[in-house]
């Protein structure tokens, strides 16, 4: 791959050059996502240093250059910062304290644990970059529909990258290291450029609702086109073969209906799915747990109750070091001494090869009541202020659309966390953090535009008929 250097970077500093001066700032953290997924290191990479050159690190590069450019040329529009920013940075700063405060230099962490920096790295600090440029960037109707048409470009692609990995269509799979079953995990499952089953079903769900979303702001033709996809969307969740997909995208479903329908209709949809799920609930609970995928379902099974184990050695090193944690990333190692209980018919010792399941578990685990606090707290206040924007009679209805894809998005990433660590790849949490992101800049619209209305009064805005003034 060295060769090809020479022969790539001429044109790669002429777009470069030109994307410093013209770029669009939300486009270039959309292509961020893109290139994380679809152009990672098994597609190409560089040996040029100590981290190899990818597609991605590229892109993430000229994304801080382009803001950096933009920013010193008055072409950005910087936003107020928050209380949901205060706890965004301070989340992310306070996990950097506790791995610089902790001896992660001096462990030896085992083989497939990625150590702290470089999981720091991948895992918070580029989600902030996006989710901080997105928030400075100028945003406009058409910016909101860029990011809705990219996602809902991207799900179409998953979709049908899913169904022929379960057909076993090899030659219309791309990227094709998706077919090689030693890269990534849950080969058997759809997974797309990802390999990885659970952030395929978290892409996937979000580009569900943003279809929905898509579909709330088209025209009569686009909504038909867009609504009759949805299924192969839908269908493409459920390929994923990942039951914190399914809760997940289930939980997004219930989040954007709330927002968007009204009354009658409102009700008979949401009590429709009530009854749906809890009849499922109630006559197929043993096959979900149970199911067959990749594994036996006898391992599936064991896979849903390694989760009281990671719970319960949770317990444990939480009451060891309530408030600050044992560091940053170190979880791997200084799990393994808790194995050892045998005062518990709890099968620990499988979990000694395993990181974290649960991500809530993992940061009060490693950073303690203060890391978990700050999280929890920053998730909330980007509903809040998301919900906030949603309310406000004065909101364009765009921008309402574009915080009503937070509203949804933020219930599937919590599912996810509440059966997996998303850290390990830069994937799962930039996705969340751009949204919040998008959504933080337009927050400032609801109260700028309701100043500009109580100086001039002005009757209700048109919302098609869809909605009531205030609503989406």
């Amino acid at each position: 791959m060295e060769d090809l250097l020479p022969i790539l970077a001429p044109g790669a500093l002429s777009l470069g050059a030109l994307l410093l001066l013209r770029g669009s700032l939300v486009g270039g953290c959309l292509a961020v996502l893109l290139s994380v997924c679809c152009f990672g290191y098994e597609l190409l990479h560089f040996d040029v240093g100590p981290l190899p050159l990818t597609i991605d690190r590229i892109a993430l590069g000229l994304v801080i250059a382009m803001y950096v450019w933009q920013r010193s040329l008055r072409r950005t529009d910087p936003k107020p910062v928050t209380r949901a920013d205060w706890l965004t940075i301070g989340f992310v700063g306070w996990l950097l304290v506790r791995m610089l405060t902790s001896d992660w230099q001096a462990y030896h962490y085992p083989k497939g644990f990625d150590g702290p920096l470089w999981r720091y790295i991948g895992g918070y600090f580029t989600p902030l970059v996006l989710y901080w440029v997105a928030k400075q960037a100028t945003w406009t109707e058409r910016t909101a529909r860029l990011v809705q048409t990219g996602f809902v470009v991207f799900g179409g692609y998953l979709a049908f990258t899913a169904v022929c990995e379960i057909a076993q269509v090899w030659s219309l799979v791309w990227p094709k290291y998706i077919a090689d079953p030693k890269i990534g995990l849950h080969f058997g499952r759809a997974r797309g450029p990802m390999v990885h089953g659970v952030t395929f079903g978290h892409y996937m769900s979000v580009c569900l609702l943003a279809g929905y979303v898509w579909a709330c702001a088209s025209g009569k033709w686009g909504r038909t086109a867009i609504i009759v996809a949805l299924p192969a969307f839908a269908l493409g969740v459920y390929l994923s073969y990942t039951r914190s997909a399914w809760i997940g995208a289930a939980l997004g479903i219930c989040t954007v209906l709330v927002c968007t329908l009204q009354g009658r209709t409102r009700n008979m949809v949401l009590g429709g799915m009530a009854m749906v799920g809890l009849l499922v609930g109630l006559t197929q609970m043993d096959k979900i747990v149970g199911f067959q995928r990749e594994q036996s379902a006898a391992d599936t099974a064991e896979s849903a109750s390694m989760r009281v184990g990671f719970a319960y050695v949770s317990w444990l090193m939480f009451q060891d070091r309530p408030l600050e944690g044992f560091g940053f990333g170190r979880f791997p190692v200084d799990k393994l001494p808790y194995l050892d209980d045998r005062s518990t018919d709890i099968n620990l010792e499988c979990l000694r090869a395993y990181v974290h399941h649960n991500t809530f578990l993992s940061i009060l685990v490693d950073t303690g009541l203060i890391g978990l606090a700050l999280f929890v707290a920053m998730l909330a206040y980007w509903m809040i202020e998301a919900w906030r924007t949603v309310r406000s009679a004065a909101t364009p209805r765009w921008a309402k659309l574009q915080c009503v894809l937070l509203l949804g998005a933020v219930p599937v990433y919590a599912a996810q966390l509440l059966f997996h660590e998303l850290s390990y790849t830069p994937m799962d949490n930039s996705l969340v953090f751009f949204l919040a992101g998008c959504s933080s800049a337009l927050a400032p619209l609801a109260s700028a535009a309701g100043m500009r209305r109580q100086a001039t009064p002005q009757t209700s805005p048109v919302t098609n008929g869809l909605t009531p003034a205030g609503a989406v």
